[in-house]
């Protein structure tokens, strides 16, 4: 099998839709926040004032004067309004339908830091803008701002895609990126976090046209924790150049290793591949065709 015929290293078109997968990040994100809106609704709707479990992971714009809240600045990301079954269920249809698209290209666990990231920069930003205001304290919750990043990532990666608006509407994703800022931009409802979704649009603009990657973060602190290790050992470590890598080699270590790099790709997507496992992987696409072309 060529390495073009696997499943995780095809181009960018859609996926078919799904009817559920256990093992998606998307789908985890899902169980994550219908858990926490069920276990409000069953045990804690009767709570007093303050003392619910919304009350408890909302962030307040007066978290970030209180390190033992900081945790709010990513469970505020669960938790949905408890009167309506609209803002949880809207949210969470919009990261089933858009999201597992912009895992597939991502990545499982580049998606979840990308998701999470999101939920942080949109509450820090919330509540950076808020310093200083004479009113009480304001508090928000939501996964609306990382879903609007999501659907942005979904409108930057496959723009011509069509989608049924409302279920009904059939519109371009790029259409539906605009519909998403203007409508945010021109909000007059008090009671929508629209500089939360457009907090949440920007940092998807910036991560997809920055080229962007969260895994190179985890890749140079591995790096650099084997390095201390190898120091503290009396060890050195022979690192061979491009030209030397990049050479050929015998047929098992070139399957072993296109298998490796495919493997990162379906773990982490084809954005945390280097320039040198780029190469090879077109190198040995080439190799592959032509051995079928002499079969």
């Amino acid at each position: 099998m060529g390495i073009y015929d696997r499943d995780y290293y095809q181009g960018d078109e859609l996926r078919p839709l799904r009817p559920w997968d256990n093992r998606s990040m998307v789908t985890l994100l899902i169980f994550a926040n219908v858990a926490v809106f069920l276990m409000n609704y069953l045990f804690f709707q009767r709570a007093a004032p303050g003392a619910g479990l919304m009350d408890l992971l909302a962030l307040r714009s007066d978290s970030l004067f209180h390190p033992l809240q900081w945790y709010r600045f990513v469970s505020y990301g669960f938790a949905h309004d408890p009167r309506s079954i609209f803002h949880i269920l809207f949210n969470m249809l919009s990261l089933y339908f858009l999201g597992r698209n912009v895992e597939d290209k991502y990545g499982k666990w580049e998606f979840f830091r990308f998701y999470m990231v999101t939920i942080i920069v949109c509450g820090l930003v919330w509540a950076l803008l808020r310093l200083g205001q004479g009113a009480g304290p304001a508090s928000v919750i939501g996964a609306s701002g990382a879903v609007t990043a999501v659907a942005l990532m979904f409108v930057y990666s496959f723009p011509q895609a069509t989608l049924l608006l409302y279920g009904i509407i059939p519109v371009k994703a790029w259409l539906l990126g605009v519909i998403i800022i203007v409508t945010n931009v021109f909000s007059s409802n008090e009671h929508v976090a629209t500089d939360v979704h457009l907090v949440g649009a920007a940092f998807a603009t910036a991560y997809f046209f920055g080229k962007w990657n969260f895994s190179s973060a985890g890749h140079w602190f591995d790096g650099m924790r084997t390095q201390v290790k190898q120091r503290r050992r009396g060890l050195k470590v022979h690192r061979p150049g491009v030209e030397q890598a990049d050479q050929a080699a015998s047929p098992s270590k070139d399957e072993s290793e296109s298998d490796r790099i495919l493997e990162k790709i379906h773990r982490e997507g084809k954005d945390s591949l280097t320039s040198r496992e780029r190469k090879f992987l077109e190198r040995y696409s080439r190799e592959i065709r032509e051995k079928r072309k002499q079969l």
